[in-house]
């Protein structure tokens, strides 16, 4: 039996995360995102924001945001905050470990993780990046959360967009953003988001045999 599993990585703000819900909830797959955070935190007996305040190495810019702080320059360095007896490379590992055996054992939809990395390539595997412009993202995540002025959420997306790059560089060794690691590259200003979902879905039911053959033009 071939599992379906559909892998999203996505720019913060570009909504691969809502996507996701929609094409989990249309297929009846399992949607893999914060399970994972509560799993590793269980299995190292610690509590979960432990947890993510080491994944992806994003949840720094958070305790900025959330206590005022402004945001270091563009050549300032990521120091992990003393959490946990664990390092980055060993929490990643528990991570990827964790994926695998959900993925395994279901078929799935996995936001982010590094999934299409980490995961074993297999005929049922479809995975897509969803990127937009800058503009678009800060729209997007002000529509989100209440009292994000449009300065702030471009704050947001630079720190984030710079230490996603920065993670799965130096966790994966390969190119976050790169289209040619992705069955499709897709930018989700272009329409609905809920029409970019069917879009995938329409997609990833072909024979990836065929879609392998086919040159997806990334925006």
């Amino acid at each position: 039996m071939i599992r379906t599993t559909i892998t999203i990585s996505r720019q913060m703000g570009a909504g691969g995360s809502y996507i996701g819900q929609i094409i989990a909830r249309k297929l009846g797959l399992k949607y893999i995102d914060r399970e994972v955070l509560h799993l590793a935190a269980q299995e190292f007996g610690c509590d979960e924001e432990t947890v993510a305040a080491r994944s992806e190495r994003v949840t720094s810019f958070w305790e900025r945001v959330l206590g005022g702080l402004s945001f270091g320059g563009a050549d300032s360095h990521y120091n992990p905050p003393p959490l946990g007896n664990f390092t980055d490379r060993e929490l990643f590992e528990k991570q990827t470990q964790i994926l695998k055996r959900i993925a395994s054992q279901n078929d799935c939809v996995v936001v982010g993780w590094a999934g299409v990395f980490m995961l074993p390539r297999h005929r049922g595997a479809f995975s897509v990046f969803c990127h937009a412009p800058r503009s678009f993202r800060c729209k997007r995540l002000m529509s989100i959360y209440e009292n994000l002025t449009e300065e702030k959420a471009r704050e947001l997306i630079t720190e984030s967009d710079r230490t996603r790059e920065i993670y799965f560089n130096e966790m994966t060794n390969h190119d976050w953003t790169c289209a040619r690691n992705y069955n499709l590259s897709i930018d989700t200003s272009m329409m609905p988001l809920e029409e970019i979902a069917e879009l995938i879905i329409r997609l990833s039911k072909r024979d990836l045999r065929e879609l392998s053959a086919m040159s997806v033009p990334s925006a």
